[in-house]
């Protein structure tokens, strides 16, 4: 499995343990994520989540069968104008993921306006 390597050696543990059946979506992801904000530092934290942040915490990954769901901390901040997030929270949003053919440009753009509106 080729990737761009973290810089944290517990997340390229982490996805090196990835099932085989979700890692190419993950890893799909998580370049797209990476590209839009290359700023964010990645750990894993609460049982095996990727979480990427700046000062503070800005997205959470969780894998589950056959999907990745990204859970955006200030996703009521957000721009919908993608109908892609979830959640009626008072702060969170989730983006579901379950194909390779994921709407990239959305995602880009949720990544860049959460740095933005969380400086």
């Amino acid at each position: 499995m080729k990737y761009a390597k973290s810089k944290n050696d517990i997340v390229n543990e982490y996805i090196h343990a990835l099932n085989e059946d979700i890692a190419p979506l993950f890893l799909e992801i998580r370049s797209c994520i990476l590209a839009a904000g290359p700023s964010f530092n990645e750990s894993i934290k609460w049982k095996n989540c990727l979480v990427y942040s700046t000062t503070k915490n800005h997205i959470q990954t969780v894998v589950g069968k056959g999907k990745v769901s990204l859970i955006f901390f200030e996703g009521t901040s957000l721009k919908d104008k993608y109908d892609l997030l979830e959640g009626d929270g008072s702060k969170a949003r989730t983006m579901r993921i379950t194909s390779a053919d994921f709407n990239k440009k959305a995602l880009a753009d949720y990544v860049k306006q959460t740095l933005k509106a969380n400086k």
